[in-house]
């Protein structure tokens, strides 16, 4: 992601630049439909663009509050999964915020870029070990060996509901627009979020090599 942002920002020109974005981002609008913007971006966009917009970011800080939260809640997931199945579990993570974002957003003829889908599709994957009350103390610093917590175990633990109620309740208030504070005034895909923790939070044991052993 660092480096995509630093070739868009350091390398490519403004037009370039633009171009760079409509070929790569997710646009829900081109599933379909026929906008200006859809026809001059390739058509096989619509194949890589479900994954390829988590590498796109509006701003260095944009990137680096993803980065943030993708490197606390990625390391421990990254740790259980080893970096095969890790990949595999954050692409598919990207490609269901990006699939929930369409079934909210059909029409939208707007680029959608940034790895929040995944960052929480991560996050919805660390509640289900991460948190769990076998350890001694409760951080992210879980050992890949750490036994995963069915739905049932992690919803009715309180720390994993209290950080799943915060989740859902803030990217609800950024979808009716009074989180304005939170994002800072900015356009935020709170569809992608919620498509990306449910996926992470329910699918993790298919990627998780404890769950197959």
């Amino acid at each position: 992601m660092g480096l995509v942002h630093a070739y868009r920002t350091l390398v490519l020109g403004e037009i370039a630049d633009v171009r760079f974005v409509l070929d790569f981002a997710f646009i829900p609008g081109c599933y379909g439909g026929a906008g200006e913007l859809c026809q001059i971006r390739p058509a096989a966009a619509d194949l890589w663009s479900p994954l390829t917009y988590a590498f796109l970011h509006g701003s260095w800080t944009h990137f680096g509050i993803n980065t943030f939260w993708f490197l606390a809640f990625g390391t421990p997931v990254a740790r259980r999964l080893a970096s095969a199945r890790f990949l595999a579990f954050a692409a598919a993570g990207t490609i269901a915020g990006a699939a929930v974002f369409y079934l909210v957003n059909s029409g939208l003829e707007v680029p959608v870029i940034g790895a929040s889908g995944t960052v929480s599709a991560l996050m919805g994957g660390a509640c289900r070990f991460a948190f769990a009350r076998v350890r001694p103390a409760r951080d992210l610093s879980a050992e890949p060996s750490q036994p995963m917590i069915s739905v049932r175990e992690a919803l009715s633990d309180r720390t994993v509901l209290v950080f799943v109620i915060a989740f859902f309740v803030t990217n609800f208030l950024v979808g009716a627009g009074v989180g304005g504070p939170l994002t800072g005034g900015g356009e935020v895909a709170w569809e992608a979020h919620l498509g990306g923790f449910v996926f992470g939070f329910f699918g993790l044991p298919l990627f998780d090599r404890a769950t197959r052993s």
